[in-house]
Order: structure tokens, then C-alpha cells, then sequence
């Protein structure tokens, strides 16, 4: 089984409500001492969608200069405005960033065609590795593994997956449809069921079509 562990990293604020970049550091420092494989910053428990660009980008700098080198670093390059997810994105890659992970527009539901679009924009734009986010708990919809494959073909900047959606089915349907024909494509998944405790831990964990 390949595996690695990319945990999603909350963003600590001060009282006043700007980051605060000494708690980041620590934050950062513990998680990478603790043995994460890496770190996903501006993801939803980092609360992008609170976040003005200017907050966003200082993060992003701060982020990179103080894990590239010792772990995998993505970001979360999220907006509801495509234009802003591409200069987000750009920015994060010029940083030195890992890779992009990238929720498609939330409140209104789109349909496949409108999700390829989406991520078919950003994708001929940006240099670098992006992923795709999908998370339906919080959007609204699913993305299928069908437009997954089609946007992994048509793009080879699109490289991989975050699947945050409740039991196996989905993720194994994604690495059945998508791994078999792009062997190379990462699939993330967004919840770990532990039989153990009962319960589901939210680490995204990269599998391939050996695990399931």
C-alpha cells in the first residue's frame, strides 16, 4: 500500500483578528516534528472563506518559507472568484508552493459541465500541480469521477484529488475510473473511517487502488 498523511493545518489568529505568524510557526513546527507526511494550508478548517486576499497571501509566503524543504506544502487557493483562484494560485507557485487544492464555487449547485469549466479555466492559466477538491458536504454537489478523468486528461497540471466525502464508495469509484487509465493521479481522502474508534478522523490520506 502507498500511502502519506497530508494534514490539514488550522490558522491561528490573534485577538484582533490578523494572523498570528508566531502560533503558525509553532503550529507548523509541531505538526512536521510529530512525522506528517505534509501539510495542507488555507483548507476549510483554515478558514479561507473568512479571509481577505491580502491575510491570504501573507499566509501563503509565511507558509512556504517556513515548511518547504522538510515536507510537502499544498494550498488552499479557494475562492468564489475564479479570477482570485488563479492569482491565488499563481502566487502560491511563485512562493514555491507543492501544489494547488481548489474547492470548486459553493451555494449554487453546478452541473458537470460547469465544473469542467471551472477548473478547465484555472487549469490553462496556472503552472503547477493542482487538485482537485471535492467536498459536497459544503458545495452542494458531487464531482464525479468521470469529470475528474476528463479534466486529468485534458490537463496534466491536474494531478490529483481531494475526496472529503463519508465512506469508500466515491474514493474507490475515482481510483477504479481515474488510476486505471492515469496511474499517476493522487488520490487524497478527505475522512479516515477508524474501526477502532468508531469514528471519523478528518487527515486526508493518499491511497492507491491497492488499499480499498
Amino acid at each position: 500500500m502507498k500511502a502519506e498523511y497530508i494534514t490539514p493545518a488550522i490558522t491561528v489568529f490573534k485577538e484582533d483578528g490578523t494572523p498570528d505568524f508566531d502560533g503558525l510557526k509553532k503550529l507548523y513546527d509541531h505538526l512536521i516534528t510529530e512525522g506528517i507526511s505534509g501539510i495542507l494550508v488555507l483548507g476549510s478548517i483554515g478558514e479561507f472563506f473568512a479571509m481577505s486576499k491580502e491575510d491570504k497571501k501573507d499566509i501563503i509566503r509565511f507558509a512556504v518559507d517556513v515548511i518547504k524543504g522538510r515536507v510537502k506544502i499544498l494550498i488552499g487557493t479557494n475562492s468564489m472568484i475564479p479570477g482570485e483562484t488563479v492569482e491565488l494560485s499563481k502566487y502560491a507557485f511563485e512562493c514555491g508552493a507543492d501544489g494547488a487544492v481548489i474547492i470548486p464555487p459553493y451555494y449554487f449547485t453546478l452541473t458537470d459541465e460547469s465544473i469542467y469549466e471551472f477548473y478547465a479555466e484555472i487549469a490553462r492559466e496556472v503552472q503547477g500541480d493542482i487538485y482537485i477538491y471535492n467536498f459536497p458536504d459544503r458545495t452542494g454537489y458531487d464531482i464525479s469521477p468521470q469529470v475528474m478523468l476528463r479534466l486529468a486528461r485534458d490537463f496534466k497540471n491536474i494531478v490529483g484529488c481531494k475526496d472529503t466525502i463519508p465512506g469508500v464508495a466515491h474514493t474507490r469509484e475515482i481510483i477504479k475510473i481515474v488510476k486505471s487509465e492515469i496511474p499517476d493521479f493522487k488520490v487524497y481522502s478527505g475522512f479516515e473511517y477508524s474501526v477502532r474508534w468508531g469514528r471519523l478522523y478528518r487527515r486526508s490520506l493518499q491511497c492507491d487502488s491497492r488499499f480499498f
